[in-house]
């Protein structure tokens, strides 16, 4: 007899010779089939190979993101992808004697074994979780990025500025390292240099700094550039554990020098010095909060205030921005009419820093309250010359134009800045960008002819002072830059990688960018007349490069928006020189040639001026 339950047959009376199909239908539910052992452990092999594979998904995702540019490495990339931003910072080296291709071929062989980037190519651009990365070229070959140019007779400083104007203007391959090298074969001028090297890198290798460190490491100079920077980081983490003698913190504790060599004494000077870093940094980074707040408050106001009527040095572009650019640089001023500047104007009045001073001791005279700074000085006379230089232009063409020249006339319109602030490390050789930056709001003398009095000049250079003490002191561009860093792992946090240049196609993306992003940017990149940075340099000697000597080094940074300009700052070999850099429209056309040597004539009257406030206090 047979019963059927869930489907299947129960027999109360079984016979085992009989087979089981016998009691199954077509339309029967059959028995599980058993599985054997072996396909058991198989697929237990077959979930672990795969948690093996999430596992090393997991660490080549974590690798890949170690090797990731930061936020402000690919902030180059979507600024020039948006708008018309070309991120050149440029370096022009003239020579004592010829260099061959195969001469520099070497010291770029060395520098790129010492600074991969320069042997590597971008990629993983254009994604929005997954950040770029520097990965090696496989078809890097040194001499594809190095050319030989020849000037026009007669090859002199003109005939190299219009060259170097043409460099920085090139558009990037990004399929290749992002760098070049012109030798000029031609070049000569006055000083004895008999050839020329121009040198071009995108930002996205490095920050300024980080680009003239390894145009360093090609020189003789390099030596003495890394223990001086090893120095300076050794001296850090000396004074941070209260290492440092007592005098090296501050000359008022020479008395206790002699304690610090004491056995008993030694260990309670370095508790005590320890304790008066850390309480001096926590007490200076909380007032430094206050006065950042009120930069920062100060400097949104003057943006918003200014921004929209900016009176650029270069002539208005109403059919586009042009992508030439013009280029010049100043003759060399000895850093001592720099030295003497500043005691004559540091202080609370002319010649303040040197009263009572012996004239043959004057060297390392300085006042201990108000002192005066080479950037103080060079950015005093900087805004003298774009202040007479814009007030020197024709009258506007546009409508707009007019209307803005004509609220300037009424309204205070200082000339902003955008002035980059280094938070590199000492001791960071890294080719990375390492710093930030803020605009600052200059305004230029009361009197722009040569009649300028000292008082004016002292009362100048003092209100420029403040401007950049309160810039250099602030903390939130700092902390803007460390926010920006994280948008490197995940281009998404960044606005601008939402609409790429890559999906213009989509209608959506191509309004957005012609309607919002590129106006947004432009303004952004406008908000400022000029980008200053000051670059130090090899300053106490001459320095050779393939064994040749570098008769001058000029050094500039990327310009920003249309009518914008760009100046490099650079100290070598006991000079100081500025190069410049702009648009070049024909109704503007040698701008930086003006700039240049008006800057020249501002700076020897501001000498004069000095020495007679010095021969007063002889």
């Amino acid at each position: 007899m047979t019963v059927k339950l869930n489907g299947h047959l129960h027999l109360h009376d079984k016979s085992p010779d009989t087979p089981a199909s016998y009691y199954y239908g077509e339309g029967d539910v059959h028995p599980p089939v058993p599985e054997e052992i072996e396909e058991k452990l198989l697929k237990v092999s077959t979930v672990g190979e795969a948690a093996a594979r999430v596992v090393d998904s997991i660490a080549q995702e974590a690798a890949e993101r170690r090797q990731m540019m930061g936020g402000v490495d690919h902030m180059w990339i979507m600024l020039s992808d948006t708008t018309d931003f070309n991120p050149a910072c440029t370096s022009v080296f003239t020579l004592r004697d010829h260099v061959s291709v195969e001469m520099m071929a070497e010291q770029l062989t060395r520098q790129s074994e010492k600074f991969p980037r320069y042997r590597q190519r971008l990629d993983s651009t254009g994604h929005l979780f997954h950040g770029a990365t520097f990965v090696d070229d496989p078809d890097f070959n040194v001499f594809s990025h190095i050319k030989v140019r020849r000037l026009p007779e007669p090859a002199g400083k003109t005939e190299l500025d219009a060259l170097v104007g043409e460099v920085i203007a090139e558009p990037w391959d990004l399929s290749r390292p992002i760098w070049d090298t012109v030798i000029v074969e031609n070049y000569h001028d006055e000083d004895g240099a008999v050839c020329a090297i121009i040198a071009r890198g995108h930002h996205t290798l490095a920050d300024g700094q980080g680009f003239v460190i390894s145009q360093l490491y090609m020189t003789s100079y390099y030596d003495d550039f890394k223990d001086m920077m090893d120095g300076a980081a050794t001296k850090l983490h000396k004074a941070k554990r209260g290492q440092l003698l007592p005098s090296e913190y501050n000359p008022s504790l020479q008395p206790f020098d002699r304690l610090a060599s004491n056995d008993l004494a030694a260990p309670f000077i370095r508790l005590f010095l320890t304790v008066v870093f850390w309480l001096s940094f926590v007490f200076s980074s909380l007032i430094s909060v206050f006065w950042s707040t009120y930069q920062a408050l100060r400097m949104v106001f003057l943006v918003l205030f200014t921004f929209w009527r900016i009176e650029m040095v270069v002539d208005e572009q109403p059919d586009g921005r042009t992508p030439n650019r013009e280029f010049s640089t100043s003759r060399v001023f000895s850093l001592q009419d720099v030295k003497l500047c500043q005691q004559a104007f540091s202080g609370p009045r002319p010649g303040f820093a040197v009263v009572g001073v012996p004239k043959d001791q004057r060297k390392n005279a300085r006042a201990k309250k108000g002192h005066v700074t080479l950037n103080d000085v060079v950015c005093s006379v900087m805004v003298d010359v774009l202040g007479k230089e814009i007030a020197s232009k024709s009258e506007p063409s546009s409508i707009w134009g007019k209307v803005t020249r004509s609220l300037n006339k009424v309204l205070p319109s200082p000339i902003p800045f955008f002035v980059p602030i280094s938070i590199r490390a000492p001791g960071d050789w890294s080719m990375r960008n390492l710093s930030t930056g803020a605009n600052v709001y200059l305004n230029p003398a009361p009197t722009l002819t040569d009649d300028i009095s000292i008082r004016d000049i002292h009362a100048h250079i003092h209100k420029c002072r403040y401007e950049l003490s309160l810039f250099k002191h602030s903390l939130w561009p700092k902390f803007c830059f460390h926010v920006l860093q994280i948008s490197g792992q995940a281009p998404v946090l960044f606005p601008l990688s939402w609409f790429p240049k890559s999906k213009e196609d989509v209608l959506a993306v191509r309004l957005a960018r012609r309607w919002v992003i590129k106006p947004l940017v432009d303004a952004c990149l406008q908000s400022f007349s000029a980008i200053l940075t000051n670059i130090p340099g090899p300053s106490k000697k001459p320095i050779t490069m393939a064994g040749v000597e570098v008769t001058k080094w000029a050094a500039l940074p990327p310009q920003g928006g249309a009518g914008t300009i760009g100046i490099g700052i650079i100290s070598y070999a006991g000079g100081l020189s500025i190069a410049v850099s702009a648009d070049l429209v024909p109704s503007s056309e040698g701008v930086t040639r003006r700039i240049c040597e008006n800057f020249e004539q501002r700076f020897e009257l501001y000498v004069a001026r000095a020495k007679e406030v010095l021969d007063h206090q002889d």
